[in-house]
């Protein structure tokens, strides 16, 4: 500081000197040319100096961090340079403004140099302290403590003035001691810094260790003590062999080279402490270099019970790879990331596949994905999100492709696992092999449809059977009915033809006779008494003119009786066996004669009116007698509808019934047409009630009716449509609208 203050007092009497008005040569008492060329040569030799100053340091400051500051000297110096050559050259040409300038100049710059440089002085002692305690790592703080009171003695003694400059160096001492006292308060805090950072390496958890060259201790902490059982003084006596039971001293010299390489190395060795007890430790080294020297620091951490945690997990883990093993399937679990990063799957997935477990692990040969059938895996993924998204667990059956190219069928169950942020931590399940069952269950499906194909061919079977049984008895009754029929009107037809045959004699007999007594008459006008009495007995005249009308009457009689039995044998023919052609209108006709007894009045029912509406119909191919059957079927299905229709409306209405003067009268409508060529139909309606559309769906299946019991088995519609459409290859339709009646259209081929 004595020097700063020494170099403002000259550079301020410099000032007063350029700026004198005197000549240099008379300034300094130089009055001849030697003199002039020594001043010069001195001055040059100054210029040279500064110069050089001034590239020395662009050259330093090129080298190290403070290339501004040191390029600012460099300027300065190089300034004041200039300012001497100028100097010299103006002792031959004098120039005194310039000389004055220059000089002026000068002095400014150097100035601002040296204000510059004492602001810098505190930043620059600090660095110093601090490159200080770099050095020395382990500085003991008794031995800060000196040095700190041996620099504030230093300071001391800098900080004096001399006696001779106290007024002027008033101020300058002011601003320093400021700037020392800042300087001592950063100090303070960097060794309460550097205290606490050796407080907490000493009471650092881990041991740390400070290696020299040679393997020495320099420096351990309390952990290191506590964990080998050594004293400080003991342990910094030993060397690292002495401790590490694995490493060999002549291991040491390439250990230092190469982690001297390296810079850092983490590894796990045993240490051994002073009793002998060896225990794992996990070690993290690193190589430092610190002014010019080398050390190396060691963390060394217990993991006696991490290693018995990894022993037991071992175990466990060798167990459940066991039960694993011996699962008839393979147990896998996922990462966070899903199904598309195992970190775990069992060997049993090679039974499964065909691939090593290990294809699918961790930097996996293949994904697990690849080798599920490309129709499952979007379904796959839609079950295991939503099983995620719910908290469930998921069970899938879906198809892996083997190695070998089958298809494999398998059942997988799994879980989601969740950390207890909420967030997926990883998917654990298992996989079956199901092809055998699927297999099975295929079959079983198979074999279901197969019989159930044979339950609904033998329903079909048993309802033929049952409708073909229904129709044989039909037509054996119908057929015994025939025969009987046909017995009853062959029987009846020979008295019939006999009385037939000799009502014509007999009536001639008669005429004849009667003629004869008119004869008698004639010619025996006067009768006796005894036949004239009679004759008024017998009513002579009455009796010929009613005999005849007798025989008449008797003739019609047996005439209704033939026509009768010829309709039986007509209708209950039994020349079946082929078709013949028949006249359909002559069949409509036998069969309204039998039915005629309930079309007739009687004393609970109207007559029932029947209107034939027959066209131009050829004769047609056909078997009549069944033919005949389903007009009859037809018909009496009319006529029973037709009586219920009546006693509906009898109980609706009785008067009207009573009186007649209803206007609703039962009527049955026959029409016959031929639609083209090739097709005849035969139209039966009626008008009464009709049927709602249930009914109508099921009118022509077996042994459905709506009749009371007794009354109708429900056979004779069926039949009559196998007839039609089995028998003869046409339709049979029924339209029907409730409460207006019903029409049944049978369409034939001719």
């Amino acid at each position: 500081m004595l020097q700063i203050t020494f170099f403002l007092k000259f550079m301020q009497e410099l000032l007063t000197f350029f700026y004198a008005t005197l000549p240099a040569s008379s300034a300094l008492g130089c009055d001849g040319l030697a003199q002039l060329r020594l001043y010069a040569v001195f001055d040059s030799l100054t210029a040279l100096a500064y110069c050089s100053l001034a590239l020395s340091l662009v050259y330093f400051t090129r080298q190290s961090s403070h290339s501004k500051i040191g390029g600012l000297f460099a300027v300065g110096f190089l300034g004041c340079g200039a300012a001497q050559l100028t100097q010299v050259w103006t002792l031959w040409h004098s120039i005194d403004w310039l000389s004055v300038d220059l000089k002026a100049a000068s002095g400014v710059i150097s100035l601002l140099l040296a204000g510059f440089a004492i602001a810098l002085m505190p930043k620059a002692f600090t660095e110093s302290d601090l490159n200080l305690t770099e050095d020395i790592p382990q500085q003991p703080l008794k031995q800060l403590a000196e040095n700190q009171q041996q620099d504030d003695t230093q300071t001391a003694e800098l900080a004096k003035p001399p006696t001779d400059d106290i007024v002027d160096r008033a101020l300058t001492l002011s601003s320093l001691s400021e700037l020392l006292q800042k300087e001592i308060a950063d100090r303070h805090r960097i060794e309460e810094k550097l205290q606490l950072a050796q407080f907490a390496i000493d009471r650092s958890a881990d041991a740390v260790f400070w290696m020299g060259a040679d393997g020495k201790f320099l420096y351990v902490n309390d952990a290191a003590c506590s964990s080998l059982g050594y004293s400080a003084t003991e342990l910094l006596d030993l060397t690292v062999h002495d401790i590490n039971p694995d490493f060999p001293e002549t291991a040491w010299n390439l250990h230092w080279k190469v982690l001297k390489r390296c810079g850092s190395v983490n590894i796990e060795v045993h240490h051994s402490t002073k009793y002998g007890r060896i225990f794992p430790v996990e070690i993290t080294i690193d190589h430092w270099q610190f002014n010019g020297k080398e050390y190396q620091c060691a963390f060394a951490r217990d993991i006696s019970d991490r290693k018995r945690i990894e022993a037991a997990l071992r175990e466990r883990e060798q167990e459940f790879r066991s039960l694993v093993s011996n699962i008839p399937g393979a147990v896998y679990r996922c990462s966070a990331a899903g199904r598309s990063s195992l970190t775990f799957i069992s060997s049993g997935i090679e039974a499964i596949s065909g691939y090593p477990a290990d294809n699918f692990m961790q930097k996996p040969v293949q994904a697990f994905s690849s080798i599920v059938h490309g129709d499952d895996v979007g379904q796959i993924d839609k079950i295991v999100d939503r099983a995620i998204k719910t908290r469930q667990p998921y069970a899938i059956e879906y198809r892996l492709i083997h190695s070998n190219g089958n298809v494999r069928w398998v059942a997988e169950k799994g879980q989601a696992i969740f950390n207890p942020d909420g967030q997926i931590s990883s998917l654990n399940g298992a996989i079956f092999d199901v092809t055998d069952r699927k297999a099975a269950e295929d079959a079983l499906r198979l074999s279901e449809a197969i019989a159930n194909n044979r339950a609904q061919q033998l329903e079909i079977a048993l309802k033929e059977l049952r409708e073909t049984q229904a129709h044989l008895i039909h037509t054996e009754k119908m057929s015994s009915l025939g025969q009987m029929v046909a017995g009853v009107a062959h029987e009846i037809n020979n008295p019939v033809s006999f009385i037939y045959g000799n009502i014509s004699y007999a009536s001639q007999y008669m005429r004849d006779l009667l003629q004869l007594v008119e004869l008698y008459q004639t010619h025996y006008p006067q009768p006796q008494v005894e036949v004239q009495e009679y004759i008024e007995n017998i009513d002579l005249e009455f009796l010929k003119e009613d005999l005849l009308k007798i025989f008449s009457s008797m003739k019609m009689g047996a005439d209704r009786i033939r026509e009768i039995v010829l309709s039986l044998r007509n209708f209950s023919r039994l020349d079946d066996s082929v078709k013949q052609p028949a006249n359909l209108h002559e069949g409509i006709d036998n069969t309204l004669l039998i039915l005629h007894n309930k079309l007739r009045a009687r004393s609970e029912y109207p007559e029932i009116k029947v209107i034939k509406d027959y066209g131009k119909v050829p004769l047609i191919e056909c078997y009549p007698g069944q033919l005949n059957q389903v007009f009859m079927n037809l018909l009496s299905n009319s006529i029973d509808a037709l009586e219920d229709a009546w006693k509906q409306k009898k109980r609706s209405s009785p008067r009207a019934s009573l009186t007649g003067s209803g206007n609703w009268k039962p009527t049955i409508s026959i029409h016959t047409e031929a639609l083209n060529e090739n097709i005849i139909c035969i139209r039966i309606a009626d008008n009464a009630i009709g049927m709602t559309e249930d009914v109508r769906h099921q009118l022509f299946d077996p042994f459905f009716t709506t009749k009371p019991m007794g009354k109708g088995t429900g056979l004779g519609l069926a039949i009559s449509y196998r007839i039609v459409v089995e028998k003869h290859g046409g339709t049979l339709i029924c339209h029907s609208v409730l409460g207006e009646g019903t029409e049944f259209a049978i369409e034939l081929p001719l």
